[in-house]
This record gives structure tokens, sequence and C-alpha cells, in this order.
């Protein structure tokens, strides 16, 4: 067996959208947490596998919303 890319073993991630969401929408965009930055939203949190990160763009998609930017972060 090998071992898992370290890319898959949670990669913290910092994700903007253009407009600013209401606090209601942090549950649904739970684990990652919402900041504001004039007319963005940056989620940022640590996605667990490809899985879950493509679950939080899923949501963005649904939504209806702008993707700016997916930026890999240090840990």
């Amino acid at each position: 067996m090998t071992d898992r890319p370290a890319s898959l073993n949670g990669m913290a991630c910092e994700i903007r959208v253009r407009g600013v969401l209401d606090e209601k929408w942090a549950a649904y965009f739970a684990p990652f947490t919402l900041t504001f930055d004039a007319d963005e939203t940056i989620l940022s949190g640590v996605a667990n596998d490809q899985a879950e990160l493509f679950g939080i763009l899923l949501k963005i998609r649904d939504l209806g919303l702008s993707l700016v930017s997916l930026t890999p972060v240090e840990k």
C-alpha cells in the first residue's frame, strides 16, 4: 500500500467569491469560515480530501456565485 499524496491529506485553502454573503451562510459552508474583503467573501478552511473541496465548489456554483480564486495556503 502506498501513502496518499500530501495534497490529499488536508489542504488549507482560501476561496474568494464575488459579492458579500450574509452571515447566515456560515453554517452552509462549514467547516469553512467566512470573512469579507471589500466586495468579496473569503472562505477559509481545510479540505480533508478532494471530494470535500469539490463539495464546497459545487455549493458556490449552486448559489450562482462567481469564483474569483482558489489559493492553497500554509497550515
